[in-house]
């Protein structure tokens, strides 16, 4: 059982014992989704976010606990995805910027004090917040925690009723949302937070927790940046400029960024420095990784050192390919899933394809990466996810050479829609304008299959049923994708004199689409109908109806 103060280890075993009991429910918290469509996926970005703190955290060898706060607020940040990461890493941030900088040992009242800004900051990272979700449950923690701390109890109790507190505000989230009471779920960022909580909870009343789990949850995979080119359109080994990737976090007191920055420039390209005073994270391509390192040491530790040759690594030296083709003043990075979606966004110029989307959130870290790779001092984000918007909304905090907006497309149609509004002639803030009324002047649906048994609207729905979604909303459910598209375009008035763009996903033959195509041309005949292969996963068709 812990002391009255937690000290630089405890603090460690503390966030991987919430970390390891977030791990054992991530599936349970993927499930609780609102809708029940497959990309419930708030579990998993949670416990990346958690993961990548924890990392930071466990590198840091400081014995003072406002040190070790401050690398798991770095790592939540940098790995931070999806809404729910994003205020997790929010809720890090807020803890540590609360406590005094000379903070040793962590007692109940910096406790408290730290959830306190935890909820502050919490809050301002979400334009509108809404009550009944991850947000009121960090509230009220905070609330309890500020009236309770006075009382002459333990930390380890006083922790121990936090949790509780959590739990039993976490029950009533259902009647603050009337969306979650429909569909007979708590908040899922909400739920993730309080097995967090749990975990520490119960560490700190001396239960021992399994060690952290030796799995990975990597997403190298499944988020990465990509390109539609073949292999014969690569650049020549001979006309790469910068031939060694070099990577790797470095560790000091009073870290200079911008000396950093302007020392570093010279020797290479697609320089990425990101961080804070204490830990700085640095990505370059050089020709002289030696002189890099040599450099970086004399101010600190370097730790993860990273070195690729990116002539003998196909995929590296096709981002370098990419980095070089921007020849425009703005740069445009979309997130998308799909080999299809991928070339339609390059036919349209975008340059930077990062691969994510349902159950596939990238990090901040992913899309910085991105954005740094291209060779444009102002760059657009298409994120195409309402889960990706927030995410999307913090590279500028880690991209500091560069102008990053972000159009909040929703979509993959609403992707698609802006970029055609985009224009060389306009600034960067006409671009932003232009593409984003373009992007809500669609209606946009999706097909997919349920997950779960629910009903919405009156609309019974049973796991494995096909359900067209409209703008976000579960309107219809049918036996086959191709029903669905039909019976879920029929819900939307001005189908038959509009333009209705579809794309068909990875599970649908060009066959079946082109049935599809052909039915619908019937149905409405006044309208303009377009057809593309899409590829994308989970999916059967994405449309747009404008």
């Amino acid at each position: 059982m812990l002391q009255e103060a937690i000290d630089s280890i405890q603090i460690k075993q503390l966030i991987a014992s919430g970390t390891t009991s977030l791990y054992n429910h991530k599936a349970e918290v993927d499930a609780l989704n609102v809708f029940p469509v497959p990309d419930g996926d708030t579990g998993t970005n949670m416990y990346l976010t958690f993961q990548s703190a924890l990392r930071e955290l466990n590198n840091n060898q400081s014995l003072r606990v406002i040190d070790l706060l401050e690398s798991a607020a770095y790592g939540a940040l940098m790995g931070a995805r999806g809404n729910s990461g994003v205020i997790v890493s929010q809720f890090f941030r807020g803890f540590v910027k609360a406590l005094p900088k000379d903070l040793e040992k962590l007692t109940k009242y910096e406790l408290a004090l730290g959830i306190q800004g935890a909820y502050t900051l919490s809050y301002q990272a979400v334009r509108q917040p809404v009550e009944g979700t991850i947000l009121t449950v960090i509230r009220e923690m905070a609330k309890f925690a500020e009236e309770n701390v006075v009382r002459d109890i333990p930390l380890s109790q006083f922790m121990m009723e936090i949790y509780q507190h959590a739990r039993k505000i976490l029950a009533r989230t259902p009647e603050m949302l009337p969306v979650l009471k429909q569909a007979g779920v708590v908040d899922a960022g909400g739920q993730g937070l309080v097995w967090f909580t749990e975990g520490i909870a119960r560490q700190m009343n001396g239960e021992s927790f399994p060690e952290f789990p030796q799995e990975v949850l990597s997403t190298s995979d499944h988020v990465k940046s990509v390109s539609s080119y073949t292999a014969n359109e690569l650049l020549p080994d001979s006309e790469i400029n910068f031939q060694y990737c070099t990577e790797f976090i470095l560790k000091g007191k009073e870290l200079d960024l911008e000396h950093i920055k302007n020392s570093l420039s010279p020797h290479g390209d697609c320089l990425l420095v990101v961080g804070d005073e204490n830990t700085v994270k640095i990505h370059i391509h050089t020709n002289n990784p030696g002189l890099i390192l040599d450099f970086a040491v004399r101010f600190g530790e370097m730790f993860e050192i990273q070195i690729h040759n990116m002539i003998e690594q196909s995929q590296q030296r096709l981002a370098k390919q990419i980095a070089e083709q921007g020849n425009g003043r703005i740069g445009i990075i979309a997130v998308a899933a799909g080999d299809g979606l991928e070339k339609i966004f390059r036919s349209l110029g975008v340059q930077g394809i990062v691969n994510g989307g349902q159950t596939m959130n990238p990090s901040i870290e992913d899309l910085a990466k991105a954005v740094s790779s291209l060779n444009a001092s102002e760059v657009i984000i298409l994120p195409n996810n309402s889960n990706i918007v927030m995410t999307a909304s913090h590279v500028q905090d880690l991209v500091n050479n560069k102008k990053v907006r972000v159009v909040p497309t929703q979509s993959i149609p609403e992707g698609l829609a802006a970029m055609l509004s985009f224009s060389d002639d306009k600034s960067l803030d006409e671009n932003v304008e232009s593409m984003t009324e373009k992007g809500r002047s669609l209606i946009t649906g999706e097909v997919t299959y349920a997950v779960r048994n629910t009903t919405i609207a009156n609309l019974e729905i049973r796991q494995g049923d096909t359900i067209g979604l409209v703008n976000g909303n579960v309107v219809f459910s049918g036996n086959t994708p191709e029903e669905v598209v039909a019976a879920t375009l029929k819900q939307i008035p001005n189908s038959n004199s509009g333009l209705i763009s579809i794309y068909y996903g990875a599970e649908v033959t060009a066959a079946t689409a082109q049935n599809l195509l052909n039915h619908l041309e019937e149905s409405y005949p006044q309208a303009e109908i377009e057809l593309y292969y899409g590829g994308q996963p989970l999916y059967y068709y994405f449309f747009s109806v404008e």
